[in-house]
């Protein structure tokens, strides 16, 4: 699936392209796969706890497979018939984007809480650090093969994306139901006391919450504009293509390394250094023109993602009863962020100019760190608190 998606939405930006769209068009149509994701998440996805993770799953990859046949075909009939530059071709795209997304929403929340239903504390976060590694060491093949495939032919990547979906369904086949964690769905566990502080739980939780947004808006951003402004300055769709599979060797790289290691765990001021960090390749991109300049600019945003996107679902996962609307939550924060980051940056380029979608995301990075401080501030850890009163108290007796 991760191979299929990052194959896709690679080559996403440079399809619409071809077909005649404009920036906004780039922007929208991811924008609008994320909307499809994150409004059936929140219509269904909490009231469907009762579904078995391998159903579901097989549901979403086959729905997926039909809308990428759609977009096979729309693609086929505007480059082939020469139809290039009819919007209603580009807003069907656009539509088989959303019912992707629609689909979707069956699949990575119940893939999610089929691998870690059972599990906690060090055990938990080696399960969701072997799950992170595997699609983001997926998401390192895609993004090449996706640059190299468009700049061959605009079908090209279409069809490829197609073809994972298949393998997808047939693994799927082949997973067995008794597979652990297969009905923590249909009723909450019974887990014990949190092991720690239920206060500073809750700050990690909303302070990775608020850098995953972050994270993901700086994404929407970066893979769907940048792609225009990366071909405008003279490089090629799979230089593109490089940047983004150095991006993804990154991420994995950190993923990997969080599920393994468990030394940044409830550490609140990690979080507060990832919208600095997200800061630095939206600056390089801005101000850099050379491809190195923003091979580093990847580099160091595939890093900064890389710890959000594991945080967050550590911290979310960690003493729920109900791990389905945890990774429900988590998929609809990201998908806030592509919606936020793909779709606003699309309409400032188109209307503003190119540059325009960097300064807006380093706006929302600096109010992000900003919302962080405050909760850094109105979130106190609950010993904290008690250790404050015991010493107050001891105080007074002293005195």
């Amino acid at each position: 699936m991760a191979i299929n998606l990052s194959i896709l939405w690679t080559a996403m930006p440079f399809i619409i392209r071809n077909m005649g769209g404009a920036e906004e068009h780039v922007g929208y149509v991811w924008a609008a796969n994320m909307f499809g994701y994150m409004l059936c998440l929140l219509l269904f996805t909490t009231g469907w706890g009762h579904l078995n993770p391998r159903h579901a799953t097989r549901t979403a990859a086959a729905a997926m497979l039909a809308a990428t046949l759609i977009m096979l075909g729309v693609v086929y009939y505007a480059i082939g018939l020469e139809q290039i530059g009819k919007t209603s071709l580009i807003w069907t795209m656009i539509l088989a984007g959303t019912f992707a997304g629609l689909a979707m929403s069956l699949f990575w929340p119940y893939l999610m809480s089929w691998v870690s239903a059972d599990f906690e504390g060090i055990t938990l976060n080696r399960r969701l650090g072997t799950y992170n590694g595997m699609w983001s060491g997926a998401a390192i093949i895609g993004p090449l093969a996706g640059g190299f495939l468009v700049e061959k032919s605009t079908l090209g990547p279409v069809l490829a994306g197609a073809g994972f979906l298949v393998i997808c369904f047939l693994l799927l086949c082949l997973a067995k139901d008794h597979s652990a964690g297969t009905a923590a769905a249909a009723k909450p566990i019974n887990l014990p006391e949190f092991p720690m502080d239920p206060g500073l739980v809750l700050r990690c939780k909303w302070m990775a919450r608020i850098v995953l947004f972050c994270s993901w808006l700086c994404l929407g951003v970066s893979r769907s504009q940048f792609a225009l402004l990366f071909k405008e300055i003279g490089y090629s769709e799979t230089q593109f293509g490089i940047l983004i599979t150095i991006f993804g060797v990154c991420n994995f790289l950190i993923l990997t390394g969080a599920g393994r290691l468990g030394f940044w765990h409830f550490k609140p001021w990690l979080l507060l250094g990832i919208p600095i960090v997200l800061a630095v390749p939206l600056l390089l991109i801005l101000f850099g023109r050379s491809f190195w300049v923003f091979l580093v600019a990847f580099v160091i945003m595939g890093l900064g993602f890389g710890f959000a996107y594991s945080s967050h679902l550590y911290y979310g996962a960690y003493g729920s009863r109900n791990r389905s609307t945890q990774m429900a939550i988590h998929e609809i924060t990201l998908s806030l962020g592509v919606i936020v980051g793909s779709g606003a940056g699309g309409y400032l380029s188109g209307k503003l100019g190119m540059y325009w979608p960097y300064w807006f995301a380093l706006i929302v990075l600096t109010l992000g760190w900003a919302v962080q401080m405050v909760v850094w501030s109105v979130v106190k850890p609950i010993e904290s608190d008690m250790a404050d009163h015991a010493n107050r108290h001891i105080a007074l007796e002293g005195h």
